[in-house]
């Protein structure tokens, strides 16, 4: 979900409005159980962060990541990255999404264009576990929280994104 949303949010020039079809409780953001209770799904958070913080002007970052092969395709990016700049706010986010099932990728940006920009907060959502889920009876499994260790020096934001992680780094100046 959360590199479906760095694509929508990479081609936004093009793209003006997308839709989200799995509103029923089978895969829906928030599920439900009649009568009882009411949990976020991990794919809650993404949605949730990319429109909340991905509002603005959508930049076109130059990765350059350590690549992987699938099934269907070859050299594809471990590293997934989107960039929006709010003006108004005078606030930069990066949205980013490390797919390695083994390691952790270090990640640099060149942010020497947003001088005196720092660091306000790195919000992480990550499981060890990949096939953990959230439930009615124990909704907290997979949350997001402020652990992320992104900084900025000399112009270069530099984080360590956990493997298997939905990144968003929000900078101000």
């Amino acid at each position: 979900v959360g590199s479906l949303l760095i694509t929508l949010l990479k081609h936004s020039d093009r793209v003006k409005m997308a839709c989200m079809a799995q509103l029923v409780n089978v895969i829906a953001p928030i599920m439900t159980e009649k009568g009882g209770s009411a949990w976020r799904q991990t794919i809650f958070y993404p949605y949730m962060h990319a429109s909340v913080y991905g509002r603005g002007i959508a930049l076109k970052p130059i990765v350059s990541s350590p690549l992987y092969d699938s099934k269907d395709f070859t050299d594809v990016p471990m590293l997934d990255c989107a960039v929006v700049y709010r003006k108004e706010s005078d606030e930069l986010t990066l949205f980013a999404v490390n797919k390695s099932l083994q390691d952790d990728l270090l990640m640099e940006c060149d942010i020497r264009s947003f001088e005196d920009y720092r660091v306000t907060r790195h919000i992480v959502l990550q499981n060890d576990d990949v096939k953990a889920v959230n439930t009615a009876s124990d909704p907290d499994v997979v949350i997001p929280h402020n652990g992320g260790n992104a900084t900025v020096a000399d112009g270069v934001l530099t984080a360590t994104l956990s493997k298997l992680s939905w990144n968003v780094i929000r900078l101000r100046k």
